[in-house]
């Protein structure tokens, strides 16, 4: 019979050439093959159903997942929470809607959160074991809502989904646009529209816009500039994002012209039946002053992934 201590011998031995690490990989990369097909025919049933947002959708998922995975081995974490942590970015909206899941919280409404991870735990179970299941889970559930200071690295996947989805995927610039589209989409903002009547009244559909952009904006703003609540070492990136929400903030108080412009274009968007894919609307957005063209060109370049060096930089 092989001793513990031979054992341990001949783990240290692998991991020293590689072994472990590359089998791990190998595993967990057809894990997540089968994530992303799986997510892919989701989201297009959802979008069948017209169950999506423009704000939630496919490229949404996608680049939580990148950049949820990045974070976590940014933080020194091992091949199997990278990709735990990107499985669970790519299934963090499995059911999202256009509610305020703010409001529901404080209603006591089950938030697409905690419904995205009982739906899925049982399904991570089968493929991957009780323990990655409930850590993926638990990171699913609790994305909604940046971790508390003494848990931050207790959770890396929960902390690089959470962090992933309203620090990096709320970046800088491309959160005008999304912000914007995603608050026409949303239930409470629709029916406020549809009372007013703004669809045959461009000013009063221009004042509804920066009325919703402005209020969700500064609630926003006033959560993320407290630096006492976020870990130091994400300080730099959220005032680097928080930056760009203070110019859209200051654009719409002042009644800036491109500013005003750019949010009244993709609240009408967001208030259609049927909105067009948010990413093609940045790319196709026509500006009309400088202001909103220094926030297309940074939208652009964040969907293009020109900004990922800029971001590694950032993390302290």
């Amino acid at each position: 019979m092989v001793s513990k201590a031979v054992m341990n011998k001949r783990k240290a031995q692998k991991r020293t050439l590689g072994i472990t690490s590359n089998k791990t990989a190998t595993v967990w990369r057809k894990r997540e093959a089968v994530a992303k097909r799986y997510m892919r025919a989701a989201f297009t049933q959802m979008g069948q159903k017209g169950e999506l947002t423009s704000a939630h959708n496919l490229g949404h998922v996608q680049r939580v997942s990148l950049y949820a995975g990045e974070y976590v081995k940014t933080m020194g974490g091992g091949l199997k929470k990278q990709a735990r942590a990107r499985i669970g970015g790519l299934a963090h909206d499995r059911f999202r809607d256009a509610a305020d899941s703010m409001k529901q919280k404080e209603q006591n409404i089950e938030t697409h959160e905690t419904k995205g991870a009982r739906y899925m735990q049982p399904l991570f179970e089968k493929r991957y074991g009780s323990k990655s299941a409930r850590v993926i889970a638990e990171a699913m559930g609790k994305h909604g809502s940046l971790p508390a200071l003494s848990e931050v690295g207790k959770n890396l996947e929960r902390d690089g989904i959470a962090f992933a989805d309203k620090f990096f995927e709320a970046n800088g610039a491309y959160i005008g646009f999304r912000r914007s589209m995603f608050m026409g989409e949303r239930a409470d903002w629709k029916a406020e529209a549809i009372k007013r009547d703004v669809a045959h009244n461009p000013a009063a559909l221009r004042y509804l816009a920066v009325e919703a952009i402005l209020k969700e904006s500064e609630k926003r703003v006033a959560a993320f500039s407290d630096l006492s609540k976020i870990p130091t070492h994400m300080h730099k990136f959220v005032k680097y994002q928080v930056e760009w929400q203070h110019k859209l903030v200051a654009g719409l108080q002042a009644g800036d012209k491109g500013i005003v412009n750019l949010t009244t274009v993709l609240f009408a968007e967001g208030l259609k039946e049927k909105p067009r894919d948010l990413g093609e609307l940045i790319k196709t957005y026509k500006p009309v002053a400088q202001s909103d063209a220094a926030f297309k060109q940074e939208a652009m370049d964040y969907l293009n992934g020109k900004l990922a060096v800029k971001f590694k930089q950032l993390l302290g």
